[in-house]
């Protein structure tokens, strides 16, 4: 298709020169004729009244012949004068479309097609528009080996004309994985890395880099593994395989309040749906699996129960999700403790403690913290325009327990 309009566009920009080259030569040429014409046609005139005055008597054969022989030669005057008025004409004359007018505006215009691809390949895209296509087609080969091994082929050969083009190195990731080749696809994640510069692609990159050496290692926090963990989290402390790698190992520590924290910020960051069922599940099981080893009750700390309803007259899908957090007043953005329900379960009271923190630090280490509830129209935590939110005053906690009544109104702007 690209193609397609470019050729298009190269016909019309053709157009733009033939045909006032055209129009050109055509014009000169009937201006010339009516010139022609009109010196003719006054040289017709000018012989009748000499006649009609040689006739008269009023004009003797003498000056009569003179004045005769003298509109002739005006004429041919004329006539050669129109021939050479302009060269450009004249060379048109002579050589036709070959003329130079005509023949420079042609040449330009073939011009236009070398030199608009050489510039092309030069400072265009075409790079781009390759692995774009690679990208469409590595989507559409899943489950067909025979169409994977053709596209690794063919992003090998991109590779080869440029060893930093890091997307290049991330599909062939994509390809090699298809086809159950983990340690080559780990070391195409590897160099995808490196040469990606972008944080946030970075930073994705890098989660499945070390969600599969993770998995190549047996399940293991290697060392390795935790420096490539510890690499993503630098740019992006919420990659949703990051957590995932922290939380297995933690849950085979049997480290089951770690385990939590990780799923909680997991769900967090979570769409409803089969996903989130299940790391509801998994939290279910490592509470169960905390209690039943008494470690449970050690969670100790301040604890704010929160009354929170939805304001009068405000009609949400029941369905929607509800973000409850709490967070440092005037500190870090990342919540202390956050607990998910839905609108159809307000209103309720939530209680939030250090058992439900989501992250390395709870309500215990901030001295004041301040409760935000968010509806969520996405069904992210991520806070967007069109979400419904309260927010509490700060205060101090002290350590104990307190009680907030919130009740939801204000929509995100």
């Amino acid at each position: 298709m690209f193609w397609f309009y470019a050729a298009a566009l190269l016909v019309l920009a053709a157009l733009f020169i033939v045909l006032p080259v055209w129009k050109f030569h055509r014009s000169s040429d009937a201006t010339r004729s009516r010139r022609e014409r009109t010196n003719l046609l006054i040289f017709t005139e000018r012989v009748a009244e000499l006649e009609a005055e040689l006739a008269a008597g009023t004009l003797d054969e003498e000056n009569f012949t003179a004045l005769k022989s003298e509109l002739e030669r005006s004429l041919l005057t004329d006539v050669q004068a129109v021939a050479e008025a302009s060269p450009v004409e004249r060379a048109a004359e002579k050589g036709g479309w070959f003329s130079a007018s005509r023949l420079v505006p042609l040449l330009m215009m073939l011009a236009v097609i070398p030199t608009s691809l050489f510039l092309y390949y030069e400072w265009g895209f075409q790079d781009e528009l390759k692995l774009k296509d690679i990208y469409e087609r590595t989507q559409a080969s899943v489950d067909k080996p025979e169409e994977i091994r053709d596209l690794i082929f063919e992003i090998g050969e991109v590779i080869e004309d440029n060893r930093e083009n890091g997307w290049a190195w991330y599909f062939l990731a994509q390809n090699l994985v298809s086809i159950a080749q983990f340690p080559e696809a780990s070391m195409a994640l590897q160099r995808a890395s490196e040469y990606i510069e972008d944080p946030q692609d970075k930073a994705i990159v890098l989660s499945q880099y070390a969600f599969l050496e993770y998995m190549l290692a047996e399940q293991e926090l290697t060392d390795k593994v935790q420096g490539i963990v510890d690499q993503t989290q630098r740019i992006d402390p919420n990659q949703v395989l990051i957590l995932q790698i922290l939380g297995m190992d933690a849950e085979k520590r049997q480290d089951y309040q770690s385990a939590i924290t990780y799923w909680r910020r997991m769900l967090q960051l979570t769409p409803p749906g089969e996903e989130s069922n299940l790391l509801q599940g998994m939290i279910a099981n490592a509470l169960q699996q905390l209690n039943a080893s008494g470690q449970g009750e050690a969670v100790i700390g301040p604890r704010v129960d929160v009354e929170l309803s939805l304001a009068p007259g405000l009609d949400l899908p029941g369905d929607m999700r509800v973000f409850v957090s709490a967070l440092e007043y005037n500190g870090r953005p990342q919540p202390l403790a956050a607990k998910v329900l839905t609108v159809s379960e307000l209103p309720t009271t939530v209680t939030l403690s250090d058992a439900d923190a989501v992250g390395p630090f709870n309500i215990s280490s901030a001295e004041m913290i301040t409760v935000v509830a968010t509806v969520s129209r996405s069904g992210s935590a991520n806070v967007q325009s069109g979400d419904y939110q309260v927010r509490s005053e700060g205060f101090a906690h002290n350590g104990e327990n307190a009680i907030l009544q919130l009740q939801i109104a204000d929509q995100v702007q």
